[in-house]
This record gives C-alpha cells, sequence and structure tokens, in this order.
C-alpha cells in the first residue's frame, strides 16, 4: 500500500509540474533554426519574424542557421528536439513534400513534427534574358522542340517545385529541357546573365533585381497567383500549362508539443506575420502572405502536397539521388 502511495504521488508530482510548465512557457529563450544560411531572404525572413515575435511571446527568439539538404537538416534537429516548446523552425515545405521522393532524407518529417502556423509563400517564376527571343513559355517548349536537349535551365538545386514542373511539362509536350542544378539561386542567375543558360526557374527575389534594372525579363509566374512585382505576366496555368507545386513557409515543432504549448507559439508566431515590419520584409524577400492556416489545416495541405507529389514523381519515373 505505502508503495503504491508514494507512486501515485510521484505521478501527481509529475502532472504538476509538466501543467506548471505549460503555464508559465516560455521560461527561458526560444530556439528559432533556418536551415539556410545567414543573409539569404529565409534568415532575413526568420531575423525579422524572431524581432517581432519576442514582443508577443515575452522571451527573446534567437535564430540558428543549421544548413544542409536544402533546409531538411535544419527541419531534422527540430524533429530531434525535446516536445517542450524551446525549438522550432522556420520550415519551406518543399523539405516535407518533394525533397522524400529525390533526395535521401527521412520521409516522415510532417509525421516527426508539428504544423504550427502558416508564415507565407515564396513566389517564383521563369526568367530569360533582356534579349532572348522567348516571350511566352510556349516560345521555350518551341525552342526546346526545336533544338532538343539544348535549352539549358537554371535551378536550385534538384528537389523544387519548378523543377517537377519543368520535368511535368516536357514529358507532356514531347520535348527535353537541360535542367541545371546549381547550389543556390544567385549562381544560377549569374549563369543566365552571362549567357550560358536559356533561363532560369527559381524565387523572384533572386532575379527581380535584373528585371527592373532591364537585363532580364520574366516570362512566367510559376505559382498559383501572379508575381506581386510584375502582375502582368501570367502564370504557367494561365499560358495552358497548368504544372503548380506551390512552396509555404511555416512555423514548425517537435512531435508531441502539449496542446497549450503548441496553441502558446502558434499565436504569438501567428500575431507576429501580421506586423508591418513582418509584413514588409515578406515582400522584400519575394513571399506572398496569403491567407494563414495553422495547426491540423496546415498539416493536411502538406499531406495532400506530398501526395500529388508523389503521384508526379511516380508518373515521371524519377529516382533519388
Amino acid at each position: 500500500m505505502k508503495t503504491k502511495m508514494i507512486a501515485a504521488l510521484l505521478a501527481l508530482a509529475a502532472v504538476s509540474a509538466i501543467a506548471t510548465a505549460q503555464t508559465e512557457f516560455p521560461s527561458k529563450p526560444i530556439q528559432l533554426v533556418v536551415g539556410y544560411p545567414a543573409g539569404g531572404n529565409t534568415d532575413s525572413i526568420g531575423r525579422t519574424l524572431a524581432q517581432e515575435a519576442k514582443k508577443f511571446i515575452g522571451r527573446e527568439v534567437i535564430v540558428v542557421n543549421r544548413l544542409g539538404a536544402g533546409g531538411v537538416v535544419g527541419m531534422m534537429s527540430v524533429a530531434d528536439s525535446p516536445p517542450d516548446g524551446y525549438t522550432i523552425g522556420l520550415a519551406t515545405s518543399s523539405g516535407l513534400t518533394i525533397a522524400p521522393f529525390l533526395m535521401d532524407v527521412p520521409p516522415d518529417l510532417i509525421e516527426r513534427t508539428t504544423a504550427l502556423v502558416w508564415l507565407g509563400r515564396p513566389q517564383t517564376g521563369i526568367a530569360v534574358r533582356r534579349d532572348s527571343t522567348i516571350h511566352t513559355v510556349k516560345d521555350l517548349i518551341e525552342q526546346a522542340r526545336r533544338n532538343p536537349g539544348k535549352v539549358s535551365i537554371g535551378l536550385q538545386g534538384t528537389g523544387s517545385g519548378a523543377s517537377l514542373a519543368l520535368r511535368a511539362m516536357a514529358l507532356d509536350e514531347k520535348v527535353e529541357f537541360s535542367l541545371v542544378p546549381f547550389k543556390g539561386e544567385a549562381p544560377a542567375v549569374t549563369d543566365l546573365l552571362g549567357g550560358h543558360l536559356v533561363a532560369v526557374a527559381t524565387s523572384a527575389f533572386s532575379f527581380e533585381r535584373f528585371v527592373s534594372a532591364g537585363n532580364l525579363r520574366t516570362i512566367a509566374s510559376t505559382n498559383e497567383d501572379r508575381l506581386q512585382f510584375e502582375p502582368n505576366v501570367p502564370t504557367l496555368t494561365e499560358q495552358g500549362y497548368p504544372y503548380n507545386f506551390p512552396v509555404i513557409f511555416y512555423l514548425l515543432g517537435p512531435r508531441g508539443l502539449p496542446p497549450a504549448v503548441a496553441k502558446r507559439i502558434a499565436d504569438a508566431f501567428g500575431q507576429a506575420s501580421r506586423t508591418p515590419a513582418y509584413l514588409d520584409a515578406t515582400v522584400k524577400n519575394g513571399v506572398m502572405y496569403g491567407n494563414p492556416i495553422s495547426g491540423e489545416v496546415l498539416e493536411r495541405v502538406l499531406m495532400e502536397e506530398r501526395a500529388k507529389t508523389g503521384a508526379m514523381v511516380k508518373r515521371l519515373g524519377l529516382k533519388k539521388g
């Protein structure tokens, strides 16, 4: 009887401690993992978010850059952290919905993490040199038809939504592009400016200033919506090519976060994402804010996108590596 009473008291104390911890959360600084290099647009958005979030969460939010595998290393570090709310991450959905089919990364990061709140959607597009004869996506396809395998298009890595869209387009139009992966967007744009590529398909942030300067021309938005800085340029779908693999920025934590802690984080960072400073940072870094979703709704969107990507990868016959 005495042993049972001690066990019951210990269990009660543990429950009480957890409840107190949740009530007092946060009692120390929070670490925000960004899986991209310092100084890039994702890092810039993350640092602005951290600065704004501390006004609503009541503690410092410290940005930590953990690089590798297109942001997946950072997400894995969040997945493997204790579910106490003190390690969260700024994620891009492609690391969970596209990368597992094309790279040697865990296939179950959605199940191993907690989707907290939507933070925006990167704007992506296809750009060519200003002196190019290509003005539309149809022009790009026809040039590839006349020159099989010689129309080179620069990409950021191999696991992007743009990469899948172009592969699907090439398959359906029976043409062959030369898709060239780069370790980052800037080198791809530099090669386009130097005349070493026919086009790039990457974030609008990486080529917007060169379009404004008259060096490049945008021929399509690869998002569901038109680009904010070039609203007159139609989307792929509007041009008759319905290939869309949207990428979103969102906040994630490890699986198993106490509901009260998850809500506290989602509420605070959701408020931070609606401040003028954060919205200004998204515009400057080529991200559309859109309609925020959170929790189970956000997780369901991620799972739907992963299923859609898996079906396309199978249709294209793509393998990891």
